[in-house]
């Protein structure tokens, strides 16, 4: 894997059309000056939107919060997560609303990572552990390494504008750029499992949440009647 790169680097640029009039975006690695931004901004809407986390409880533990900050601290550290910014007037300008955090994950390897303590944390442990069995990806791209989605979230002022989707399609360039053959992950709501699809992602597994459930001893309460796990290779 090449470790010489651009960093950080502008992956895409785009706009949409608003009321108000046209909004620019733009989609690069997470600079060292908006790491703890980006942080801080997972650590927001996402822990108390995702099906995970909220089953989880994490949100309503602080201890388990600072769990979960000091370890997405160690994966943005890895200079392998995307954010997006709304470009102001000249383009320039860090708005973030915008993140899909990344880490490379191996086969046969669990995610290195500080054991949490938190009843919280140990839940949360539990279900990826449980997701994490399943060889989906490495026997569909026969890959023994791929760029794993470690949260995505966008802000709720810049919602239904694409921008997820936008991260994903970044993060296949990303990906190729790092020397993954293949992107994908955990995708566990609906919403977030129709961006898969509309960036162009395949849909390798799926379990229900009912059964998943039983396999890690957890009663989820959500709407969302799978948990899929998408993949997509770069060179596509």
């Amino acid at each position: 894997m090449s470790t010489k790169r651009e960093y950080p680097k502008i992956w895409r640029e785009f706009e949409r059309t608003v009321d108000d009039g046209t909004l620019k975006f733009v989609i690069e690695d997470i600079p060292e000056a908006m790491w703890i931004t980006a942080v801080e901004f997972m650590l927001g809407n996402y822990i108390r939107e995702d099906i995970w986390w909220k089953m989880a409880g994490t949100a309503k533990d602080l201890e388990a919060v600072q769990e979960y900050r000091v370890l997405l601290t160690s994966i943005i550290k890895q200079k392998m997560s995307l954010a997006c910014f709304l470009a102001e007037g000249d383009g320039s300008g860090h708005t973030l609303v915008g993140v899909n955090l990344c880490l490379p994950q191996e086969k046969g390897c669990f995610v290195d990572h500080a054991p949490p303590k938190t009843k919280a944390g140990l839940l949360s442990l539990r279900m990826f552990a449980e997701a994490m069995k399943v060889t989906a990806i490495y026997d569909k791209y026969k890959a023994n390494k791929y760029l794993m989605g470690a949260g995505l979230s966008v802000k709720p002022d810049y919602r239904r504008l694409g921008i997820a989707v936008e991260l994903l399609k970044a993060r296949v360039e990303l990906s190729k750029t790092l020397g993954f053959m293949v992107t994908g992950g955990i995708f566990t709501s609906a919403p977030s499992q129709r961006v898969a699809e509309k960036a162009g992602m395949e849909c390798l597994y799926q379990v229900t949440y009912k059964k998943f459930g039983k396999q890690c001893n957890i009663v989820f309460d959500t709407e969302t009647e799978y948990l899929k796990i998408f993949g997509v290779s770069t060179s596509t």
